[in-house]
């Protein structure tokens, strides 16, 4: 019987479903499940706020100073798409390419790798922002022709850059590239509000690393959990989700 109501609109849905981010996630029985997810949550922000640049094929992320953080059970992932679709040609491509971006840099890598470590805090935020400035010239390993190469299993947190807030104590930030938060704080003026809707990348990264995660779970870079995976200049064929990753720290690929 129609009592006259009118079903939500489709933009009144994704508002809905943003803002009910934290007990979908919390409701996700997989890592598979986070991951659609994310999808969909970033989507329904890229449609409220079209001038995101993040569904033009952009991969400003993938460069410089948004090197992401990655979990074991990420990882893994990673691996087993390169297992599984990468030929043993573009696997040996990987690790040229990786020890290209690290071997230089590799002091930077490993001090990024110790700030992950660290309590989350804003003088671990002014660490972080001094040591990726020294990656400026740096770019993930998997960015081959300008396109992710290992897009269907990406990490969580590349999935959320862009369309998501991350908060650190009472301080809440855009989870952007710096060109991004800039046309952010433009669009605020515009419209006269510091009012936003976006899901809170925090809720994401708790439900990840506590649920799916081994215990005593360390996060790190792409390049270093490559680094760790590689042995005779071959990737090895089983994720080590536990390594010891002082074995490696300051080695050359």
């Amino acid at each position: 019987m129609n009592n006259g109501t009118r079903p939500p609109s489709e933009t009144r849905q994704k508002i809905a479903r943003i803002q009910s981010s934290k007990q979908l996630v919390n409701a996700s029985q997989s890592l598979e499940d986070v991951y659609t997810l994310l999808n969909r949550l970033s989507s329904d922000v890229l449609d409220l706020y079209p001038h995101i640049a993040c569904r033009t094929q952009c991969n400003t992320c993938c460069k410089g100073t948004s090197m992401p953080s990655v979990s074991p059970i990420e990882w893994a992932q990673v691996h087993d798409y390169i297992m599984r679709f990468y030929t043993p040609e573009q696997r040996s491509e990987l690790i040229e390419r990786t020890r290209a971006v690290y071997n230089p840099n590799k002091a930077g890598f490993w001090a990024l790798h110790q700030n992950i470590q660290k309590t989350p805090d804003l003088d671990k935020l002014e660490e972080v922002v001094q040591i990726l400035t020294s990656l400026n010239d740096t770019q993930c390993p998997f960015l081959v022709d300008e396109k992710c190469s290992v897009y269907m299993s990406r990490p969580a947190k590349c999935r959320a850059h862009g369309t998501f807030l991350f908060a650190l104590n009472q301080h809440i930030q855009l989870h952007a590239c710096q060109s991004e938060v800039d046309k952010m704080e433009t669009y605020l003026v515009q419209q006269g509000s510091r009012s936003i809707v976006m899901p809170i990348w925090n809720d994401f990264e708790t439900k990840i690393m506590s649920d799916y995660n081994p215990d005593n779970a360390v996060q790190t870079v792409l390049p270093i959990w490559i680094v760790t995976h590689v042995k005779d200049n071959q990737l090895i064929e089983e994720p080590n989700l536990t390594p010891d990753f002082s074995l490696w720290q300051g080695q050359e690929l």
